[in-house]
């Protein structure tokens, strides 16, 4: 049953490149089934109220109107959220004292940039070799809620200006120290130049 909840279209990518002067990692988005479906069929709102109004042929109310708007609204978050989970890559890059964090894969993204010295605290979310099986089960359940409404899981945590800053989704272990290892690796460097 908990396989299933967490079934998806597996498009995992991950890359960590590393230089002296710069660090880049890319990233894929994690879907599961259920949020395809769900984010597929609220893209669906996007014109039901104003095709509503066109098949009647009648003359929207006020009601009809502000419903109409809502699934316009919802139906716009819909399509962003189901481009994202079908196409998204988040990439981390690091150079001349600048952490920037970028969204790819669907519409309505920016990019964050942080200054790299004002970064501490680099870490994993979780540590799934302390996690007990009960524990492990209780996070693969959480993950379609956390998949369905937001764009990142936060597999790599960081502290900025008091704020904690969540980046990446659906890594493994070895990935997750892998860039966490680079990232103190650049930080380390840094350092010595100042």
């Amino acid at each position: 049953m908990f396989g299933l909840l967490n079934f998806g279209v597996d498009r995992k990518q991950f890359e960590c490149v590393s230089t002296k002067e710069k660090l880049f990692a890319l990233n894929t988005s994690k879907n599961t089934f259920i949020t395809l479906l769900f984010t597929l069929f609220s893209g669906g709102l996007l014109f039901t109220g104003f095709i509503q109004v066109l098949i009647n042929g009648t003359k929207p109310t006020n009601g009809l109107l502000l419903i109409s708007i809502l699934h316009f609204i919802v139906g716009v978050a819909g399509i962003r959220h189901f481009l994202w989970l079908i196409n998204g890559k988040q990439e981390l890059t690091i150079e001349n004292g600048k952490l920037t964090i970028s969204k790819r894969g669907t519409f309505l993204v920016g990019s964050q940039v942080y200054s790299f010295d004002k970064v501490v605290n680099i870490r994993q979310a979780v540590d799934e070799n302390k996690q007990s099986l009960l524990e492990k089960r209780l996070e693969k359940i959480a993950l379609n809620k956390t998949v369905l409404f937001r764009q990142t899981l936060g597999q790599i945590l960081f502290e900025y200006n008091g704020s904690t800053i969540r980046v990446f989704s659906d890594m493994d272990s070895n990935e997750k120290k892998k860039l966490i290892a680079e990232m103190l690796k650049q930080k380390q460097e840094e350092q010595m130049v100042l």
